[in-house]
């Protein structure tokens, strides 16, 4: 009887923490696809209200100056290498290097990005909310 139970635990807990994980990538994808659809609405309507973001070159933005470098960005192809997505609570971090590329409606040439990268996220009403994100320029082999 003991043994049944606690293997009867233990199948629940497991199958709780992967669909918890499964539930994470299914939010993350969301909240990528409409980043690469738009991006300066993704930050603008996704984003708490102090969102602060470190570049790769030091340079710290808040929410309305992302969604102002982002005004004439049309769409961004955007892929992780190495994505590794935790969960504490309602906080979702999510690491990794990321690939992009920028593609502009101005007329400006298109922008390739490689960053290793490190976002917070706030779970709230089924989405990911950006909360905090930090870029790092690879070292040079």
């Amino acid at each position: 009887m003991k043994k049944t139970l606690c293997f009867l635990f233990f199948a629940v807990a497991l199958t709780t923490s992967v669909l918890a994980q499964t539930s994470i990538a299914t939010l993350f994808e969301d909240m990528k696809k409409a980043f690469e659809a738009n991006p300066s609405k993704a930050i603008q309507e996704q984003a708490v209200e102090d969102y602060v973001l470190i570049s790769g070159t030091g340079y710290i933005a808040n929410k309305q100056q992302i969604v102002n470098l982002f005004k004439d960005v049309s769409k961004v192809e955007a892929r992780f290498q190495d994505l590794k997505l935790r969960q504490f609570g309602n906080l979702v971090i999510a690491t990794g290097r990321e690939f992009s590329v920028r593609h502009y409606s101005n007329g400006s040439p298109d922008l390739s990005t490689d960053y290793l990268v490190t976002y917070v996220y706030e779970i709230k009403d089924g989405k990911l909310l950006y909360v905090s994100g930090q870029h790092t320029v690879p070292a040079a082999k």
